[in-house]
């Protein structure tokens, strides 16, 4: 447009406008510099404005672009929050320099006198200057819908490391405890639930033969097959050094048993190497069933007197109270 009209200090600038939302583009694409360079955007409109104005004069209208950034300017997020304020202050000081020291018909470099020539920039001006705002608008709601969604995924993530045990990833002891607590609040009067715990045997033996990064090994292994196992439901946690606990809601001590004993054919059939050693690790585990009226403690204290039970009568199987005999 500026070529057509020979305004060649306009064309000039232009052309370095041109390059330099080219390379703005290209470094925000590439995920660099963020809202300074959307705010170097803002000062080249106010620059283009100011020169414009300059050379033109009023009435073309470019001076509107003085007013129309400054809401741009705050759509624009950012920790600093003082940058809106710096460049409204020069596009609005700019604006009334412009108002105060330049008459309407003021004696500028250029001066149409076509009057179609005059509305056709005006008209162009005020299409461009919508087409910022709506820019700026979407873009804002667009930066702040993702600075939405990475708080929730940050809060999500700090909100699982705080629940999950960082070795073995399973549940620490303050988040199984709020989940029996849900399973036995939602549990209907005539449902049950099962809890169980089992313990590593003779697990300072490993770590005390083969170093204590053996024994994570060990505590990883183990706690893969209560991840790959648990039933639909249910839920395990490390409870406290080479001991877990589980529960599954909705079940009888049989489905109990049963998921342990699974846990019990893997670890018979895996084999730990250590450099030239092989060795291998069972388990121990006491399974009791807890109704709605219970206490969790009491059903956590039961499933554990059942465990030492195993410990004492030869460990590497699940103690439980068949309720059919």
């Amino acid at each position: 447009m500026f070529y057509i009209l020979q305004v060649k200090e306009l064309v000039i600038f232009n052309i370095f406008s041109v390059l330099f939302y080219f390379t703005l583009f290209v470094v925000i694409r590439l995920g660099k510099g963020g809202a300074a360079l959307l705010y170097l955007a803002d000062i080249e409109v106010i620059v283009h404005a100011a020169f414009a104005t300059h050379f033109l004069g009023w009435q073309p209208d470019f001076a509107m672009f003085f007013i129309l950034i400054i809401p741009a300017t705050f759509l624009t997020y950012t920790q600093k929050i003082y940058i809106p304020f710096i460049i409204s202050a020069v596009s609005m000081g700019l604006f009334l320099y412009y108002k105060v020291t330049m008459d309407y018909n003021a004696d500028v470099k250029y001066v149409f006198e076509d009057n179609d020539v005059i509305k056709a920039i005006q008209i162009t001006n005020a299409v461009i200057g919508v087409f910022v705002m709506m820019v700026a608008g979407v873009s804002n709601i667009f930066i702040r819908e993702y600075k939405e969604f990475q708080l929730v995924d940050q809060r999500e993530e700090f909100k699982e490391q705080a629940s999950k045990d960082p070795l073995t990833h399973l549940f620490n002891r303050r988040a199984m405890t709020e989940h029996i607590r849900n399973i036995r609040r939602d549990c209907s009067p005539q449902s049950q639930y099962v809890i169980g715990i089992g313990d590593i045997d003779n697990f300072k033996r490993i770590n005390d033969t083969y170093g204590h990064d053996v024994g994570d090994k060990v505590l990883v292994y183990v706690s893969n097959q209560f991840i790959n196992f648990i039933p639909d439901g249910g839920y395990a946690a490390r409870w406290g050094g080479e001991e877990f606990l589980f529960v599954i809601p909705n079940a009888s001590i049989e489905k109990g048993v049963s998921f342990t004993e699974q846990i019990h054919k893997m670890l018979r059939s895996h084999v730990f190497e250590i450099d030239d050693v092989e060795f291998g690790v069972t388990m121990t585990f006491g399974v009791s069933k807890g109704i709605p009226v219970d206490k969790i403690d009491n059903v956590i204290t039961a499933a554990d007197k059942l465990l030492y039970r195993g410990k004492n009568n030869g460990k590497n199987h699940t103690e439980y109270i068949d309720e059919r005999t």
